[in-house]
Formats: structure tokens, sequence, C-alpha cells
């Protein structure tokens, strides 16, 4: 009785193989981009915002807007590869599109980002900067004398003050890449590395700091959660989160700053006592080529009694 249960069992261990319903706990993967020139893919990424203050939670904005990656050209070292961005809807009642708001969201709408990817799919740079930030001030500045800003009464400082927030962002190429590959950053980050169940990939990081100074140091973990087999598709989660004590010393060193710049103790609402930063994501990616299929992630970040959650859905489309 005994050997013919034992028989059962590896025939029923067989037959899971062969179904491709392997314990996960058995897989190693790696992810490398295994792309092809010409290879096209679709992409419809979502955004929403959520705040919170005094216990009360706010839909701010939710957007859809449609991408199209291009496999520009490959060779040993890497890819060449074309991002561009449709237009920006917004899930709103309001004609919030129409409004001068709506244009300056889609000011890269339209232009090829093309990026330079490396043959683990890391992004090393975008090959056309100087071209992009050329063009999104040149549509900045034509967008401030339309007869549309002037029926919604943007005064002369308040284009200026924008003009000049945007000129700083784009002042330097390293300014420009990041601001151009936000959405790429995300979709590819699954790339380059190799997963074994229950050993994530951990490392640390920074988080820029939404209040301006030092970025807060984070400690990142990659995991492999699922793999099927007979689909080629892994399921892989990743986390970060600021490490509290480096925010806290670098929190304080900003109040300092601020109380020798003011002359008094910041309020709350000027500057808050307590930060955290959490990022949460989960993407199916198909191992064989590399293309990330889905991609959900959200990022927390809590401000004293404030709060913010910023959510991005990635799906690839088809055309």
């Amino acid at each position: 009785m005994r050997a013919a249960t034992i028989r059962s069992i590896i025939l029923l261990l067989i037959s899971l193989t062969l179904l491709g319903l392997t314990d996960v706990q058995s897989h190693s993967i790696e992810v490398l981009p295994h792309w092809t020139k010409g290879d096209i893919v679709h992409l419809e990424i979502t955004r929403a915002r959520v705040k919170s203050a005094d216990g009360k939670s706010t839909i701010t904005g939710k957007t859809h807007t449609e991408f199209r990656i291009e496999v520009l050209n490959t060779n040993d070292s890497g890819y060449l590869v074309g991002w561009t961005a449709g237009k920006t809807r917004f899930d709103s009642p309001s004609q919030a599109e129409h409004s001068f708001l709506g244009q300056v969201v889609n000011l890269m709408n339209g232009r090829q980002i093309v990026l330079e990817i490396d043959s683990r799919g890391t992004i090393r740079g975008v090959r056309n900067w100087q071209e992009l930030k050329a063009g999104a001030l040149k549509v900045l500045d034509a967008l401030a004398a339309t007869e549309d800003l002037q029926n919604e009464k943007h005064d002369k400082a308040f284009m200026s003050n924008l003009r000049a927030q945007w000129i700083s962002m784009l002042e330097t190429k390293a300014q420009v890449e990041e601001l151009c590959t936000r959405e790429a950053q995300v979709y590819f980050k699954v790339l380059g590395r190799g997963y074994t169940h229950n050993e994530p990939f951990e490392y640390e990081d920074l988080f820029s700091n939404p209040l301006g100074g030092e970025a807060f140091p984070t400690h990142v973990s990659m995991a492999l959660k699922a793999f099927d087999q007979q689909a080629g598709q892994a399921v892989i989660t990743w986390s970060q989160t600021a490490d509290p004590t480096q925010v806290a010393r670098i929190l304080d060193s900003m109040i300092k700053e601020m109380r020798a710049r003011l002359g008094r103790e910041p309020l709350e609402k000027e500057f808050p006592k307590a930060v955290s930063m959490e990022d949460h994501a989960e993407m199916v990616v198909d191992v064989a080529t590399g293309w990330v299929k889905t991609l959900k992630h959200a990022r927390s970040v809590n401000f004293g009694t404030r709060a913010q959650v910023d959510t991005t859905s990635i799906i690839r489309t088809a055309k």
C-alpha cells in the first residue's frame, strides 16, 4: 500500500509539471528584454490621486493616457526604444482637458522620447532630450499667447511664474531625462534581475523629497510572487519604504533651516513634523520577451495629519 501511495504522489507531481502548475518555490527566473527591431507595444496608463485630511478623503483627479512603445533599433549593447504619449483624457465631468491645465498636462502629447536602454533593460538616457526640452518650452510659450488663456484671465505674472517652474524642471539633461522617463522607469523596473521564490532581491534607493531638499533614503524589495510555467508569465511584487530615522534627520535639518530663515517655528501646514513615504507595486511580465502585461503601483505619502495616495495602473492593450 505504501509503495502504491508513493507511486501515486510521483505521478501527480509529474502531471502538475506537465500542466505548468509547478510550485513556484522550485523556480528561479531571470527577466531580460528579448526585443526585435519593429516590435510595437500599446499601453493605457490610468492615474488617480486621493487626498485625505482630518479623516476625510477626496479624489482630486483621474486621467487616462495611451502610450506607444516601438523598438527602433537593436545591437549587442542594447536597444533604442521610442516611447510616445497620446493625449491625456480627464475622467471628470468638468472640461479639464480643454482648460489651460489640460493643455499643460499634454505638453508631451505626440512627442517620441527616444530611450537608450542597455541589454539588461536599464534606461541609460534620452537621446533626443534637447529636442524635447525645446519643444516643450515652445508649446508653453504658444499657450501663453492664445486667446483662451486671456479668457481664463491668467495674468502675465502667473504665466511668467509657470514658465520659470518649467525651465527649472528642464534646466539640465538629467532633469529632462528624469521628467521624460517617469512612467518608463516604472514600466521597465522589473527587467535585468533574477528572481527566486522566498529570496527577495533587496537594495537601497532614494525617494525624491516632496518638500524639496535632500532625498529620503529607502529600502527596496522585489520578489517573485508566482510563476505560471505554461503561460510563461511571472508575477513580481515591489515595495519601497523611506527610512524613518533618515526622514526624521532630514526633516529636523529642514525645520532648523526654515526657523533660521523665518525667525520663528514653522507651522504644521507650512511644514509637517512627520513625513512617511511608501511604494507598493505588482506586475505581470512575459518572461520570454520581458514585456510587462499589467502593472499596478501605489505611492502613499503622509504629511503629518494629511495624506496623499497616487495610483498608477498600466495595461497592455491590443491595436
